[in-house]
């Protein structure tokens, strides 16, 4: 009589990253989460209103995207905002990069394409309805967290000496414009709030800055704003714009060759109630991110700062170049 050989055991473990993994993305509504979150970060709600679930069944998958190192999660206050985990270098690594490298080349379909520029619109369309309502009290909110004369003069170290043209988004009531009027020959400032341009245009006249040009809107594909500039300015601005990589990449592609992005923004933070009394989006960005954001928009990186504010909050300076092909 033969015995018949012995099965090998059977690895019924369920650590095994690969395992973790393979099972957290088979799912098509988690696959569909990974690609919405390709550029920019998202809150339960927000992607709820993107796949069309609730919010429970959202956080169900993002919890299981989270334990498989796929997403992570950050808290600001009430909210927790999710975005794409980097690929690691362990075991898994490799098929976590193929599989981001796989869903992004294959585009959103139109209907979650759609979904997500409404949540974008919704963003912005809250931050046009902020300025234009509480453009009054602007200066008081803004110096409850950063005070311009505390970091205008380091920003202006990091401008070239002079040049042709050079522009600013999100001017404000204008404060730097005088620095950017005095280096450079044209100066064109773009801001979505008309309460905001007013002050600036007041300012102007006060000043006599007849190489300003203000012009209302915002820097998205289809506006009318065309290159090349010296430099393009961003100072406190991205922690207000619906989609900040998104806007590092476009002022990228106006730069000429060898000009400079200047960023003035804030480091991470927990504070909540930036969001009612100052109209912001994000709370804060990470130096690394910024910097990978303006990488992949080609351009290279060049001297940046730290400063401490008001309050608790940090403010980064940093400049990034177009380089020669």
């Amino acid at each position: 009589m033969t015995t018949a050989p012995a099965r090998p055991p059977q690895d019924s473990r369920t650590d095994d990253p690969l395992v973790v993994l393979l099972r957290a993305c088979a799912d098509p509504a988690r696959l569909t989460i990974l690609r919405l979150l390709e550029r920019d970060a998202f809150g339960v709600g927000e992607l709820g209103s993107m796949v069309g679930l609730g919010q429970a069944t959202v956080s169900h998958h993002l919890k299981a995207l989270t334990e498989a190192g796929l997403v992570t999660a950050r808290r600001d206050g009430t909210h927790t905002f999710y975005r794409r985990a980097l690929p690691a270098e362990s075991p898994g690594g490799r098929l976590h990069r193929a599989l981001l490298e796989e869903l992004d080349a294959s585009p959103l379909d139109e209907v979650h394409e759609t979904a997500r520029a409404a949540v974008y619109e919704a963003r912005a369309e809250k931050s046009r309805e902020f300025f234009d309502r509480h453009a009054d009290r602007f200066d008081a909110s803004r110096d409850q967290i950063a005070d311009p004369r505390a970091y205008f003069p380091e920003l202006a170290e990091l401008l070239p000496a002079a040049g042709t043209r050079a522009l600013e988004l999100g001017p404000g009531p204008g404060d730097f414009l005088p620095e950017l009027a005095g280096r450079f020959e044209r100066v064109l400032a773009v801001d979505v709030s008309a309460e905001m341009l007013e002050r600036a245009r007041a300012l102007i006249r006060e000043r006599r800055l007849g190489n300003v040009v203000l012009q209302q809107g915002e820097l998205a594909p289809g506006e009318p704003v065309t290159g090349p500039f010296d430099v393009v300015v961003c100072a406190m601005v991205l922690h207000h714009v619906p989609r900040p990589a998104e806007l590092i990449a476009r002022c990228a592609g106006l730069l000429d060759t060898g000009g400079a992005l200047l960023l003035a923004e804030l480091c991470p933070h927990g504070q909540d109630w930036t969001r009612e009394l100052c109209g912001d989006v994000w709370p804060g960005f990470d130096a690394d991110q910024l910097r990978g954001w303006a990488e992949a928009a080609g351009l290279v990186r060049g001297p940046s700062q730290f400063l401490a504010q008001r309050n608790g909050f940090r403010i980064q300076l940093q400049r990034f170049e177009r380089a020669a092909a």
